[in-house]
């Protein structure tokens, strides 16, 4: 279950509360994964990775957040403490964009791809 602008833990504990709430045993439980695209969520991504199953890296938010300038940083970052928090993350956002009017992807794109995976990520969604 993909959670929209999650900025702190507390976020993620409404959520499980919630299903907690509603008898929800863990085992039938969808994975949580939060939507990082907000500052406060990097500053509190340890607290919000250790409620989750993973995170998605949604550079397409984080730019108007943060400035495009930050993105890459912001990016590289977060799948850094995703892999150091043992959870799995999605790059996000424009990736291999020009494919939705083009049969092959720009050299941009492969190499945005290819650096996200190189950097850690375990998967990225085509949006």
């Amino acid at each position: 279950m993909a959670v929209s602008f999650v900025q702190k833990g507390g976020d993620i504990q409404e959520l499980i509360d919630i299903m907690d709430a509603k008898g929800m045993p863990k085992e039938q439980r969808p994975l949580i994964i939060p939507k990082i695209e907000k500052p406060a969520a990097l500053k509190n991504i340890d607290e919000i990775l250790a409620l989750s199953d993973g995170l998605m890296v949604a550079r397409g938010d984080l730019g108007v957040e943060l400035g495009l300038e930050r993105v890459p940083f912001a990016q590289k970052f977060l799948i850094k403490k995703a892999n150091e928090a043992n959870k799995f993350c999605i790059t996000a956002t424009q990736m291999m964009e020009s494919m939705i009017d083009a049969p092959v992807p720009t050299r941009a794109e492969v190499s945005d791809v290819a650096n996200a995976i190189f950097d850690g990520s375990d998967a990225v969604m085509l949006s």
